[in-house]
């Protein structure tokens, strides 16, 4: 089989934006503290966290991470003092997590940054592209997602 260039071009350049907009983010939210990955699983909490319970489980579905990786960032949450935990009520294997009154605090600038990072993605181009930009990705995304969560049944 031969193999062209075009076949390996878009995972490359998908990889490449993912590193790009990771290192911006880690700019972008150092004055806070935080890593990219910290400064979207505190998002993720405090856009949810009113709404339902969450748990170690809900950040390692909404972040794709493994396990012990979601464990690592919510220890890191929880000694910067940004998150809580709390035992659930008729399961005391299952944590509870939780904005503190810090975390709370963070939702603004959280938010700007996020703005900031969209907007210098989507820079030059038109509404329509951002909404097809959004689409595809949305796409990716969704495809890959199938194919890991094909694997991780057929391994586990």
């Amino acid at each position: 089989m031969v193999i062209r260039k075009s076949q390996f071009q878009t995972a490359s350049r998908v990889v490449q934006l993912g590193n790009s907009v990771t290192w911006l983010r880690n700019q972008n939210t150092q004055f806070m503290g935080l890593t990219a990955t910290q400064s979207e699983a505190i998002r993720f909490i405090l856009k949810n966290y009113a709404e339902k319970e969450l748990t170690a489980a809900d950040l390692m579905e909404h972040l794709h991470l493994s396990q012990s990786t979601v464990a690592g960032i919510i220890k890191r949450l929880e000694n910067k003092s940004l998150i809580k935990r709390t035992i659930a009520v008729g399961d005391g294997r299952k944590s509870i997590i939780t904005p503190s009154e810090d975390g709370l605090r963070l939702e603004e600038n959280l938010k700007l940054t996020a703005v900031d990072t969209e907007q210098i993605i989507v820079h030059g181009m038109t509404p329509t592209e951002q909404a097809q930009f959004n689409r595809l990705l949305q796409k990716a995304l969704d495809n890959i997602n199938a194919v890991r969560k094909m694997r991780e049944e057929s391994n586990g």
